[in-house]
């Protein structure tokens, strides 16, 4: 129930944001892009702070937005270089 509720409250204060999963296990993701660039907010102009290499698999959320995919508070990447793993629910 908390979970549900945690959800619930972030797509309150995130209007835009789109939730595509019924939160039945962890998300994870590979990196198709030779090296992807993460950023600070789900615009392909917004500063990088990270990057990962091609093949790397990573933790993600299942909320994505103007076609990126939250990895963390202040960390989205372009979701058409990732890949959900086989045993991953990414929604």
């Amino acid at each position: 129930m908390g979970v549900l509720l945690l959800i619930s409250e972030h797509s309150r204060n995130n209007p835009g944001s789109t939730s595509t999963s019924n939160g039945a296990g962890p998300c994870t993701v590979t990196v198709t892009a030779d090296l992807l660039n993460v950023r600070s907010s789900p615009d392909g102009g917004a500063p990088v702070v990270d990057t990962f290499d091609k093949g790397a698999v990573v933790s993600a959320d299942r909320v994505t937005r103007n076609g990126f995919r939250e990895l963390g508070p202040g960390r989205w990447a372009a979701q058409d270089f990732l890949d959900p793993t086989a045993d991953s629910d990414c929604g």
